[in-house]
């Protein structure tokens, strides 16, 4: 420790922001993304080295804080309340935090005290809120609306209404990744307290994200595993007017593909769209693979349109929970990879890598499988 202590203060840093590094892989399923990383039992290892340093001595301290506090992970609301507290007795610590995870508690109902101060600090870009399920309107003024610098925003386990989700959506003046997980569980709850009903929709959500549909570069839309069926209520997701949207996650269940409209989802997909990624999360209600070898047709018709109306899309990543029928075992598993050979030349031809899977992400499997042509 002394022998590093002599060495330059550059050096020193350079040799921690090395150690902060994550060799953890990240989940390969969006759809999990963010539950992973806010449920995760343990913080990150670069955490606790950190703090190991931090302790150690009254220059790495004077050194390091800047690191510590450059991307904020709070847990729980106490812990929110202590780091308020902190960047109250010093506020130039705000200068140095670039991101944020925090907790949303229901005393904050209406007001979202202890986290909506987050959305100017002038550093911070990118800040994820964990359980923000406010239903009444907030109280904010509106020469607020398009003033925050927050670049990139994750909203896990939300089910906020559409007022409150329509005011946090306006506050960044221009929001570029929006990642957004949508929370049932609590809708239902607010339902017990004889609340107004209010049914969360595509077109609600369409309405609260309309002040970032010219700035909007990379949307996710996740959502809880339990069942619910007033998602595909209403029209289809309208993302034509988003004229900067490159990159699409999300789950089927969002673009309202039923057996009366198996066509027509692809047409509310953007121009500019380069990058679609579609998990099949509801297969009790929606397969990829159909039987004798068939497809689910809507990846062939947004192909044959691609030419004409999506001449920006170049891949599209297709994900299915669902299990097939093993003729080796009899049994039915995850498989990993697939391909057919007459869909994937028609992507091909179309000027578009195709990447399918089958089966979640810890399969015991990653054996690649080629169906024959349906």
């Amino acid at each position: 420790m002394a022998r590093l202590l002599d060495l330059p203060a550059e050096l020193i840093l350079a040799i921690i922001d090395y150690l902060q590094v994550d060799t953890k892989e990240a989940s390969l399923l969006f759809d999990r993304l963010g539950y992973d990383q806010v449920y995760s039992p343990e913080p990150p290892l670069s955490v606790s080295r950190l703090h190991s340093f931090l302790l150690a001595n009254c220059r790495l301290n004077s050194l390091l804080q800047p690191l510590l506090y450059r991307d904020i992970f709070v847990r729980r609301n106490v812990q929110l309340k202590q780091l308020s507290r902190s960047l109250q007795n010093n506020p130039s610590l705000k200068e140095h935090i670039i991101s944020a995870t925090l907790p949303w508690h229901s005393s904050m109902h209406g007001t979202l005290n202890g986290i909506s101060h987050f959305f100017w600090f002038n550093n911070l870009r990118t800040l994820t809120i964990y359980g923000f399920c406010d239903w009444d309107s907030l109280k904010f003024d509106d020469s607020l609306i398009g003033t925050s610098s927050v670049e990139c925003l994750r909203l896990i386990a939300c089910g906020a209404h559409e007022q409150p989700l329509t005011t946090l959506l306006s506050w960044p003046v221009a929001l570029k990744t929006l990642y957004y997980g949508i929370d049932k569980r609590e809708w239902r709850l607010n339902y017990l307290f004889q609340l107004k009903r209010t049914l969360w929709t595509r077109a609600a959500f369409m309405r609260a994200l309309q002040r970032q549909k010219a700035t909007l570069v990379e949307l996710t839309l996740a959502r809880s595993w339990d069942d619910e069926d007033y998602l595909r209520n209403g029209p289809h997701l309208d993302l034509s007017e988003f004229t900067s949207l490159k990159t699409l996650r999300i789950c089927h269940t969002f673009l309202g593909v039923n057996s009366h409209t198996p066509y027509e989802a692809w047409e509310g997909l953007p121009h500019s769209l380069e990058v679609l990624e579609v998990s099949y999360d509801d297969t009790d209600r929606a397969l990829f693979v159909w039987a004798n070898y068939k497809y689910d047709r809507f990846v062939l018709h947004l192909i044959n349109h691609k030419r004409t109306y999506r001449t920006h899309l170049h891949t599209v990543i297709i994900h299915s929970t669902e299990k097939v029928h093993d003729l080796e075992t009899g049994e039915k598993r995850p498989i990993g990879l697939l391909t057919w050979p007459s869909l994937t030349r028609e992507a091909e031809s179309a000027g578009i890598e195709l990447k399918m899977g089958l089966g979640y992400e810890d399969a015991p499997t990653t054996r690649k499988v080629t169906f024959p042509s349906p």
